[in-house]
């Protein structure tokens, strides 16, 4: 199931590019959704393979579902994201996303090409320091909240629990610092390095709008691409400033009804059941401003993307052929023999 929906991503072009960091301060990474602070001695980098995420909003709570994949050469990464508010973190469920993928693949039309055979085969702590809300373990995560503090003391934090920011990195954390927004710390725990799709997780916090973090991609060194699954009472459009600079394409938009995954069915109750599929490629990260944010759209339109598929039918040489045959041959005799009965009618 994982390695399906890590291909179908890869495939729509909704992966999070690995962008290596380098300096001796400690290897870091910057997603979309947030940075990657590895060990401070450690010589081994990490990257994001892919990230997609499931949003949704009730006017005053925010759930962020997520899944990235992480390719490390250490067993110690950590993932920072922040929030508006402190989050309470949980553990996911990968069926979230595999009925996500179900509910949004494209329709395929079939054109059928009718053709006989040619005869050849077929082909195909410190002052400033930040406060530790929560700690929880997730597998091989563990999944700490922090709230308050200053720059100098987040980053004083991550250092003395082993870990650093490059200084573009760290300085895109002071706006939201700024704004008293929090941060969740992912910390991978497990005894090998990991590569491959983590089991997603589940972010709450409050929220007065619908948000996504963004802002500190703005120390990505190269393109950024994120697919985004909201879920609300209507087709959503995105209302930040950056928007109008970004490429976004709508993959999906319709309502889902039945849902099976228990978060899917949770979050799509009491007519939050419109779901758009976004998919957000930023050539130019270095020129963000803004977090993800959004606004219904003038209208509920529903789409679906169209996957157009070619099938090439025998007319001989298969078992259906010579059934086919036949059957056109009496359609002709059929057309033979009722021209002069049509004629007779007429006269």
């Amino acid at each position: 199931m994982r390695s399906t929906l890590a291909a179908r991503v890869a495939a729509a072009a909704a992966i999070c590019l690995s962008l290596t960091g380098i300096g001796a301060a400690g290897p870091a990474t910057a997603c979309a959704c947030g940075g990657v602070a590895l060990p401070v001695n450690a010589a081994a980098t990490a990257s994001v393979d892919h990230e997609v995420a499931l949003l949704h909003w009730d006017g005053r709570q925010e759930t962020i579902v997520m899944q990235l994949a992480l390719r490390t050469g250490t067993e110690d990464a950590a993932l920072i994201v922040p929030t508006p508010a402190p989050a309470q973190v949980s553990a996911g469920s990968a069926d979230t996303f595999a009925e996500l993928d179900e509910l949004t693949a494209p329709e395929v039309v079939t054109e059928r090409r009718w053709f006989a055979p040619s005869g050849e085969g077929a082909t195909a702590g410190a002052p400033g320091a930040p406060t530790v809300v929560d700690q929880v373990r997730l597998g091989p995560l563990e999944a700490t909240t922090l709230t308050g503090g200053e720059l100098d003391g987040v980053r004083n934090w991550l250092r003395d629990n082993g870990y650093a920011l490059r200084p573009e990195v760290i300085a895109t954390l002071e706006p939201y610092l700024r704004e008293g927004w929090s941060f969740v710390a992912l910390r991978l725990t497990g005894a090998a390095p990991l590569t491959g799709p983590l089991d997603p997780i589940r972010l709450s916090f409050a929220a007065d709008r619908l948000v996504y973090p963004m802002r500190m991609s703005s120390a990505a060194g190269t393109a950024q691409y994120v697919r985004l699954y909201v879920l609300g009472e209507h087709r959503v459009v995105r209302a930040d400033p950056d928007a109008a600079g970004q490429v976004v394409s709508v993959a999906f938009a319709g309502r889902i009804f039945g849902a099976r995954d228990p978060d899917l069915a949770r979050l799509s109750a009491n007519g939050h059941d419109y779901l758009t599929e976004l998919s957000v490629a930023i050539r130019t990260p270095w020129a963000i401003t803004s977090d993800f944010t959004f606004t219904a759209a003038p209208a509920d339109t529903a789409f679906r993307e169209q996957v157009r598929r070619r099938e090439d039918v025998l007319l001989f040489g298969s078992p259906a052929g010579p059934q086919l045959v036949v059957g056109a041959l009496l359609l002709v005799v059929a057309l033979v023999l009722a021209v002069p009965l049509v004629r007779r009618v007429r006269r």
